[in-house]
């Protein structure tokens, strides 16, 4: 077992390293093309490949797909599917995807990233990763774009920072874990745009089975009555494996 994994990551290396030179090539060639991005997307792909490395993933669907106070599905179904790979040390990579509504047509998000996640036992901990955004349909490339993502907390507390690439906007918001109340996992988040726009939200996770969630999405909009209740308040069912 210990020979065949140290084989498998051996030639995992290798590929790597293989796909960034080639990489770097066409960097040179083509210079247009964003090469750290690039080297991100590939070095995920080979990693989400391989089985000699620990691996989680989930699949779910919402009656929403919220990103930051704003519908990505124009209030309708979506479904997600993701994978994570644990490199070590703290460090990952992973893919996520999901169903978004782009212009009134039916296209797919697929987020590339990579960082690693620090705990001590003094309750501190600190995140930092690079994700890159990409959908699928005609004029995609205009939606496209990355972020540099920093986050430190303590226990249940949290803030972050996602730092647009490229001048697109930044965002910062705080993140209040509920942890005294037992029968749910409940979080409120509060964030807010470069442009000054703010939104707050409270999420309800409840553990159906070891590996099944039921979760709860509410907006701060729903007692505004131009926001239909349907458009503030979600519900998600995510299958963990």
């Amino acid at each position: 077992m210990v020979n065949s994994y140290r084989k498998g990551y051996k030639h995992l290396l290798i590929d790597i390293n293989t796909l960034i030179h080639y990489e770097l090539y066409n960097e040179y060639k083509y210079k247009g093309e964003n090469c750290m991005n690039k080297i991100l997307v590939l070095i995920t792909s080979v990693l989400l490949s391989t089985s000699t490395l620990a691996m989680s993933g989930h699949v779910g669907i919402g009656t929403d797909y919220m990103w930051r106070g704003q519908t990505q599905s124009d209030h309708g179904l979506a479904v997600n599917f993701g994978l994570e790979q644990d490199l070590g040390g703290g460090f990952y990579v992973g893919n996520w995807n999901a169903s978004v509504d782009l212009d009134g047509d039916r296209e797919l998000e697929s987020d590339f990233y990579g960082g690693v996640k620090k705990s001590f036992d003094s309750g501190f901990w600190f995140n930092a990763e690079y994700i890159a955004y990409r959908y699928s349909g005609e004029n995609s490339d205009l939606l496209e774009f990355e972020e540099r993502v920093y986050q430190i907390g303590y226990e249940s507390f949290s803030y972050g920072k996602a730092e647009g690439v490229n001048g697109t906007q930044d965002f910062e918001w705080y993140n209040i874990g509920l942890p005294f109340i037992s029968w749910a996992d409940v979080n409120l988040v509060m964030g807010e745009w470069t442009d000054g726009r703010e939104f707050k939200t409270l999420s309800l996770d409840w553990s159906l089975t070891d590996s099944l969630t039921l979760g709860l999405l509410v907006m701060d909009g729903v007692k505004e009555d131009d926001v239909a209740f349907s458009d503030a308040v979600s519900l998600h069912l995510t299958h963990n494996f």
